[in-house]
């Protein structure tokens, strides 16, 4: 952890080598809006950057106006975030351009926001849309706006931004969304809201994950498959309110920001135009008979920081729990807990033993931990819920490899060669052992060529 940080926010990102690079689409600024700027400018408010700070992340404001090929612009970019503001133009969603409650249009905001976001989700950059960015989410996809709230029968108050109103009101997360797995919440979430609009049609593509009590969608993302792996689909999402505004005090609302820089920094630290990856160095080592003595030591003292009644087993995984395979010297530990919700209980006490703490954006179902000693990576925990699809197929994996010694060996010289083949490039080299645990899984073939992009992942 670095000094300072709350382990409950995810910021132990802060010691990771590389930060990823997150695009923010600017406000215009009136000329009236900064004294002595006679003709305007462009802005982002502070707490949304404060937010991607404080998950890691480094910050760029991209202004409207930007011209040319919309990839181009993102390629230096992990992620882009897109913020609030003005109303979307009414025009782009067959609504009434002269309502009278309609304001802050800029069309070429739009027209910058639209372009990178469809091609941030071409390139699978990682996007978070933000209360007007979720409109334009929604209208980018075809959906449609209630021009007023105020003026539909039946709902809460959601704020008013002209008239300076606000509200915090509850919002109910999807189970299984990737909104319920950043913020691993199984109570609603408290949210700070101030818009005049909102989602009428859904968007072709998004699903909705998340409303509040009157039925108001406040969250969609981009409809994923869930028979693949979903580290390699669209991570997008969008909420209606601000978690900018109270990101500093609630873990969940900060867990948006860190979802967002973690699944950019995944893509970041790939290799570029085919030079070496930017994560941390690694190497696949002999087996050494110490390792399962070290797992006893390490499981005894997490055993003994964990409160009574949340820990059902604890279990060796991954290569170094299987004797005689080579494996990356670091000891994979997975906990099975009875919830993993809220996260308070098992994550304080695991920072508290020189962990730090990483969200799993994408899986209700899991959390990451990992310690340096000496500076060295030595243990990776992950902790899993109780009885869930993850805790049984690591668990089936080892037990294959400890029973066929064959397997083993070749699984073992699978890892040799492409912890050669992929340095500095932990993500190239686990997503190229996935045809062959998938066929260990199977009880197929293991000699085929590895897949480039893989369904799933197993540790070790």
């Amino acid at each position: 952890m670095s000094p300072g940080a709350d382990p409950r926010s995810g910021s132990g990102q802060l010691t990771w080598a590389y930060r990823p690079l997150i695009a923010v689409v600017a406000y215009h600024l009136g000329p009236t809006r900064v004294s002595r700027w006679p003709d305007g400018g462009f802005g982002v408010p502070a707490p949304y950057l404060d937010a991607l700070r404080r998950s890691g992340a480094r910050t760029a404001i991209v202004a409207p106006g930007e011209e040319g090929d919309p990839e181009q612009l993102l390629e230096p970019f992990d992620g882009l975030l897109l913020a609030g503001g003005g109303d979307v133009d009414p025009a782009r969603y067959g609504g009434a351009t002269d309502d009278e409650h309609v304001y802050g249009v800029e069309p070429d905001r739009d027209d910058l926001e639209v372009a990178l976001l469809l091609a941030a989700v071409s390139s699978l950059k990682p996007v978070l849309c933000i209360c007007r960015g979720m409109q334009v989410l929604n209208v980018a996809y075809g959906g449609t706006l209630h021009p007023h709230l105020p003026d539909v029968p039946g709902l809460l108050t959601h704020g008013v931004p002209l008239d300076g109103t606000e509200t915090v009101h509850d919002v109910i997360p999807e189970p299984g969304s990737r909104l319920s797995a950043t913020t691993k919440s199984l109570t609603p979430l408290a949210c700070a809201s101030h818009h005049h609009q909102g989602v009428d049609v859904v968007g072709d593509g998004l699903v909705v994950t998340g409303r509040s009590p009157d039925g108001l969608v406040e969250a969609v993302e981009v409809a994923t498959d869930p028979a693949e792996d979903p580290t390699f689909q669209p991570w997008v999402m969008g909420v209606q309110w601000h978690p900018e505004e109270t990101a500093a005090t609630d873990p969940a609302q900060q867990a948006l920001f860190d979802g967002l820089a973690l699944v950019a920094r995944i893509g970041g630290t790939r290799p570029k135009a085919g030079g070496a990856g930017r994560g941390r160095d690694y190497h696949v080592a002999d087996p050494d008979p110490a390792w399962p003595d070290h797992f006893e030591a390490e499981a005894a003292r997490i055993s003994a920081a964990l409160p009574p009644g949340l820990l059902t087993r604890i279990d060796h995984v991954g290569s170094t729990s299987v004797p005689g395979l080579a494996a990356k010297p670091i000891i994979d530990i997975q906990l099975s807990l009875t919830t993993l919700a809220p996260r308070e209980p098992y994550v304080e006490p695991i920072c508290e033993l020189d962990y730090r703490w990483v969200l799993d954006p994408w899986d209700d179902a899991h959390e990451y931990f990992s310690r340096d000693i000496d500076g060295v990576r030595s243990f990776h925990l992950h902790v899993c819920l109780t009885g869930s699809e993850w805790e049984r197929r690591h668990l089936a994996f080892r037990d294959r490899l400890r029973a066929d010694p064959d397997i083993a060996s070749a699984y073992g010289e699978l890892k040799r060669r492409l912890a050669a083949e992929h340095p500095r490039d932990t993500i190239g080299y686990t997503e190229a052992k996935t045809a062959f645990i998938e066929d260990v899984e199977s009880g197929g073939r293991t000699d085929h060529p590895e897949r480039t992009r893989p369904r799933t992942a197993i540790v070790g």
